[in-house]
């Protein structure tokens, strides 16, 4: 196992457990409508991280195992979430939530710079 791919998987991995923590957290706190007022747009924006932070344990979890399909699921998984916190820096960035802004802004920046390792590591190889 190469350094990248221990990278990968703690990354996916540590990804995947802080986005569910944070919504835990933000529902147990009973804050999450003060993240996003619309109920169905959060409704959907939950089940959106849910299901990138799923992708991202399965993905970082297979990468450790070694299983030759981690790999591609560890490229979707930061893919989708590069392009959820574009997105979301887009929704806290209004409501001045500043310190989500820059946590998010950093998240993405790792995971699109580990997507581009990755891909230029594929096609050199």
């Amino acid at each position: 196992m190469e350094i990248l791919d221990y990278v990968n998987g703690i990354y996916a991995i540590t990804v995947g457990i802080s986005l569910n923590l944070f919504w835990i957290v933000a529902f147990v706190i009973k804050s999450s409508h003060k993240l996003i007022e619309d109920s169905k747009e959060r409704l959907f924006h939950v089940i959106a991280e849910i299901f990138i932070s799923s992708l991202a344990l399965i993905s970082g979890i297979a990468v450790f195992y070694e299983q030759e399909w981690g790999a591609y699921v560890f490229a979707i998984a930061m893919g989708a979430l590069t392009y959820a916190c574009i997105n979301a820096v887009g929704i806290y960035s209004k409501k001045n939530l500043w310190l989500i802004v820059g946590t998010l802004t950093l998240v993405g920046i790792i995971a699109f710079v580990l997507l581009l390792f990755n891909f230029i590591i594929l096609i050199t190889v």
